[in-house]
């Protein structure tokens, strides 16, 4: 099984599973768990995890860690933290679905970022496919409404999962530079420690400032010990492993189950309903993401 060519494939499925299991989970304990708390756990979890494992390429390779620290946290600060915890801040407040859903305009907001920040360009087509992808969120997050926009009620959960895929995206971009000399598994281990680091004073502000207590329960510990053990963790590894096998280009196509998943688990385990503005959206979305990271070459036969 381990030499298959199918695992890849199955991995790369489960990390979609997973991420879809993110939403759905951080939805579903709302109100219950903290946002800021969850994330803070979760990352210290799984930074010790990792550990275990990388301490000692870490510790072979700490002149380099020590020189590249700034990038490191910079990765932290735009994954772990701009995209993990504003996306459980966000399921305070809308639907696992819309959570689901924002994480497949992932690839449209890579190709934008790319675009701001490292000038890489993009065609007519791309930009048609950004139009589109973007037309779909605005779908979903005016519910098919003008009078949403007219009055400026949109929901301020929709908004924090916009800015969080912007910010996951650009960490997608710098990981481009991530230092060859470290593995995948030391970077995700430094990057864990210092989301630790960074979201300890933000949890300690929602428990003592804002009075958020995290009930120790058998939901906390399911919620927590899922999401650090399987998009925090495993998620990553899988990854890795897959696309050092297959490549990222047919792996990144993946991402796109990461909402279908999310769905059907939001509709199957919290009673979401899937709304018409919710099929609009999905559809521009998809065909955005289609046409902006369809291979050229396919364009032209």
């Amino acid at each position: 099984m381990k030499n298959s060519p199918a695992l890849p494939y199955i991995m790369l499925t489960f990390c979609a599973l997973f991420w879809a299991g993110s939403s759905v989970v951080g939805r579903h304990v709302a109100g219950e768990i903290p946002p800021l708390a969850l994330n803070f756990w979760r990352w210290l979890f799984a930074f010790l995890i990792v550990l275990t494992w990388t301490w000692r390429e870490l510790y072979r390779h700490r002149a380099l860690v020590r020189e590249k620290w700034k990038y490191i946290a910079f990765l932290a600060l735009s994954s772990s933290i701009g995209f993990g915890a504003l996306h459980y801040v966000a399921l305070q407040y809308t639907t696992a679905i819309n959570g689901a859903l924002f994480q497949g305009l992932m690839s449209i907001c890579i190709l934008i970022s790319a675009l701001i920040l490292l000038g890489d360009k993009f065609g007519g087509r791309e930009s048609i496919g950004v139009l589109l992808g973007f037309t779909g969120v605005a779908f979903i997050v005016t519910q098919g409404d003008p009078a949403v926009v007219m009055a400026l009620s949109f929901n301020i959960g929709d908004i924090i999962l916009l800015l969080a895929t912007m910010s996951y995206s650009v960490y997608a971009v710098f990981l481009r530079r991530a230092p060859p000399e470290l593995s995948a598994s030391a970077l995700m281990a430094a990057m864990f420690g210092f989301a630790t680091l960074f979201m300890l004073p933000l949890w300690l502000i929602e428990l003592y400032v804002l009075d958020k207590p995290v009930a120790i329960n058998f939901t906390t510990v399911w919620a927590i010990g899922f999401i650090t053990i399987g998009p925090s963790v495993l998620a990553q590894i899988f990854w890795a492993y897959s696309v050092s096998k297959v490549g990222p280009g047919r792996a990144g196509y993946f991402i796109y189950l990461a909402p279908v998943f999310g769905v059907i688990l939001a509709v199957s385990l919290l009673g979401e309903q899937v709304r018409w503005f919710h099929t609009v959206g999905i559809l521009l979305i998809f065909t955005g993401i289609w046409l902006a990271t369809r291979p050229k070459s396919a364009a032209s036969t």
